[in-house]
């Protein structure tokens, strides 16, 4: 499990995004610094996410089946390939490995 500052900090990010986004229809002449600066605040929030989610308890990274299904949907990121596709991809590795290993 994280820690609370970084669950803060994913929340945060969470929040911000949902905020910009939900309000960017609204304000037409945003800033160009502003929209920049948010450019980045998906994959950010993303990274987070991951980091989260594949690292232990004491900060290390734990091997488990969470790990080839994320490099799949990063090597289908890479290519392009549309969103849902590497989601569902990422979702059947871990789910076979899980069936296959008998893994949690």
């Amino acid at each position: 499990m994280a820690g609370p500052l970084a669950l803060a900090l994913v929340l945060g990010l969470a929040s911000l995004s949902f905020v910009m986004r939900a309000t960017g229809s609204f304000l037409p002449s945003v800033p160009s610094a502003v929209t920049e600066r948010m450019a980045g605040l998906a994959p950010a929030l993303l990274a987070a996410l991951v980091a989260i989610q594949v690292t232990g308890p004491n900060g290390l990274i734990h091997l488990d089946v969470k790990v080839p299904a994320v490099l799949l949907a990063g090597v289908l990121a890479a290519l392009r390939a549309p969103f849902i596709v590497c989601v569902v991809a990422g979702a059947l590795v871990a789910a076979l490995l899980r069936a296959v290993f008998h893994l949690n």
